[in-house]
């Protein structure tokens, strides 16, 4: 997914009126880099401050969202591009909207998580007696069913966190932020979740 789209802006299906926010000096490029690489982030193969100001896409991304553009730009692809994190990926809430979508969704977060050899027995279903969807999977020794709002439109804000969580490593945990139809997840060590949350929070409205 190129950066553009990542950011792309569609609605979010909320009724709520935005919010008027006062403006921030926005962090350099620099100072993200440092501190996502002290939070866990660090970068991969090499990629630079330099890297990210010489991209006119990136460069004007990393200013307009901060943290969340850096996240994506940390790591580089097999033909040399800078593309996202290997433990950062991008959930497209109009795309888990059915019962296969939420087993996919499970295995792309492992994938990021980097738990995917532990996981196991990914199956949907659907539930219209109780007007919900099913999705099973196995982590390591522990089966967990989730069972998501059943919605043909949206996915259910309600369990995706849960979700993000449901895939971690021991010692590992999730922090995200939404930004229009999208939600960007990082996994962390746990110890570093709690600050990261907080500095995308921080900027949420930049998301």
């Amino acid at each position: 997914m190129r950066l553009s789209e990542v950011f792309a802006r569609h609605s979010d299906a909320s009724s709520d009126a935005p919010m008027l926010v006062t403006p921030a000096i926005r962090p350099s490029a620099r100072e993200q880099l440092a501190t996502l690489e002290r939070l866990g982030l660090s970068p991969q193969e090499g990629v630079t401050e330099a890297d990210l100001l010489a991209d006119r896409e990136v460069a004007q991304a990393v200013r307009q969202h901060p943290y969340v553009a850096v996240m994506h730009c940390l790591a580089r692809d097999a033909d040399g591009e800078l593309t996202h994190h290997p433990h950062v990926t991008t959930v497209d809430l109009e795309h888990v909207v059915g019962p296969d979508s939420y087993p996919d969704l499970v295995r792309k977060l492992a994938a990021a998580a980097g738990s995917t050899s532990e996981l196991g027995e990914v199956r949907g279903g659907v539930d219209r007696e109780r007007d919900r969807w099913v999705v099973r999977f196995r982590l390591g020794r522990i089966t967990r069913e989730i069972h998501p709002r059943l919605d043909h439109d949206y996915a259910d804000m309600d369990v995706l966190p849960w979700i993000f969580d449901a895939v971690c490593l021991p010692g590992q945990a999730s922090a995200f932020v939404r930004h229009g139809q999208r939600i960007t997840v990082a996994y962390v060590p746990r110890w570093h979740v709690d600050e990261l949350q907080r500095v995308l929070d921080r900027w949420a409205f930049a998301a």
